[in-house]
């Protein structure tokens, strides 16, 4: 793990999945699924498991998300999030974290305000635009497609 890096927060529609959401009625009910990458879910738990903490914040509700989050033993799951910075501010103070020891990773505009207060920030390949000119790194791959491994892997790498 790198030594300056240590809470990685991944935003999820886009970042952990390839954006998409099926919904499918069953019997009357409407039921989610996404799909997850298990490259990305082995580099979140080797990252745990080697001391680092990892946050979901995420400006969706799903249980689907919930559910992989536990399965990872992600240790900060934050789902219908309005205000991604003010919760990530929340966490960090919960945990005494400063922003220099923080990368995130994010696809879309609504994770733009994470950036600047992140030591690195990462966009997936096919992130919107601005989110690719914004970021610290850009990703070779997609969301969903192996996006956060390469940016752990990447962070195992730097030496500051």
């Amino acid at each position: 793990m790198n030594n300056m890096i240590k809470m990685l927060v991944l935003d999820v529609d886009g970042t952990m999945t390839n954006g998409q959401i099926v919904l499918t009625n069953i019997n009357g009910q409407i039921i989610e699924s996404k799909s997850f990458n298990i490259k990305d879910g082995m580099g979140i738990a080797e990252w745990i498991k080697n001391g680092g903490l990892v946050s979901i914040i995420s400006g969706r509700k799903c249980v689907v998300t919930q559910h992989r989050a536990q399965e990872l033993g992600i240790q900060e799951v934050h789902l219908g999030v309005e205000d991604k910075l003010a919760c990530l501010k929340n966490i960090c103070k919960k945990y005494g974290i400063l922003s220099d020891n923080i990368a995130c990773i994010g696809d879309d505009i609504n994770d733009i305000n994470m950036y600047a207060f992140c030591r690195y920030s990462f966009a997936p390949s096919d992130a919107s635009p601005i989110n690719k000119t914004r970021a610290s790194f850009v990703t070779k791959a997609k969301g969903g497609e192996g996006a956060i491994r390469e940016m752990i892997d990447m962070l195992i790498n730097i030496k500051d």
